[in-house]
């Protein structure tokens, strides 16, 4: 992995863990940055409630903080194996770290958020347009279908994903275009299917819920890394 990529990588860790700590929870950047620095007994925790709940949420996820690290790093380091083109490798991971985020999110607190997604369509469509990604038509095709596919899949069972999953695979149909949208939502369906009927054995519960989101993630980041082994070109 080259410096640069690393400190990336880094960088992009510590965001995605910052993003999964302040958006779903609306909590404010000071009361996010000071938990790990200070005591809980600082003045700056005595302030409110809301403070103290944040210090105390933050210290039960250690292991979340160093997965998503671990995670942030080898996405990198798999995007400069896959693209060499300095520009092109950062493009790959960038993508691959944003998913990463709306995984975490949606494990934590079944939430896919739509203002996460809307900023990333247009930076999604002007970045592949400028890095020769996608065609227009086939991103904004892949959009459609994406989209559709699982609007057809959440109406035909309430309950089994929300209108943030059918967004969710509408913005993977932009990034990877319409041939490869296929190939990551098979990935997603098989995998997630797999995981919703070990979750119905253990539980032993018709209704039970769980992320979906990270599946979807799941496939995309095999056709962005390894599309070209998964299908067709």
């Amino acid at each position: 992995m080259t410096l640069s990529m690393l400190m990336s990588s880094l960088l992009a860790g510590w965001l995605v863990n910052l993003c999964a700590d302040t958006l779903p929870t609306h909590r404010t950047l000071q009361e996010t940055w000071a938990w790990p620095f200070r005591s809980l007994t600082h003045p700056l925790f005595r302030r409110t409630r809301s403070t103290i709940d944040a210090a105390q949420v933050a210290l039960l996820r250690p292991w979340r903080t160093r997965i998503v690290w671990g995670l942030a790093l080898l996405l990198g380091w798999l995007a400069v194996n896959r693209v060499h083109a300095p520009l092109a490798s950062l493009v790959l991971a960038s993508q691959a770290w944003f998913f990463l985020a709306v995984a975490v999110i949606d494990l934590e607190h079944r939430l896919v958020l739509n203002r996460m997604l809307a900023v990333a369509l247009p930076i999604f469509l002007l970045v592949n347009w400028l890095n020769h990604g996608p065609p227009l038509s086939a991103a904004l095709l892949g959009a459609a279908a994406g989209f559709g596919f699982f609007l057809v899949l959440a109406l035909a069972w309430p309950g089994g994903m929300g209108m943030g999953d059918v967004k969710l695979a509408g913005v993977i149909g932009l990034v990877l275009g319409l041939g490869d949208l296929w190939t990551a939502l098979f990935v997603a369906i098989l995998a997630g299917g797999l995981a919703g009927l070990v979750v119905l054995i253990r539980s032993r519960r018709r209704g039970q819920t769980f992320a979906y989101a990270p599946y979807l993630v799941l496939g995309v980041w095999l056709v962005l890394y390894f599309g070209a082994h998964l299908g067709p070109n």
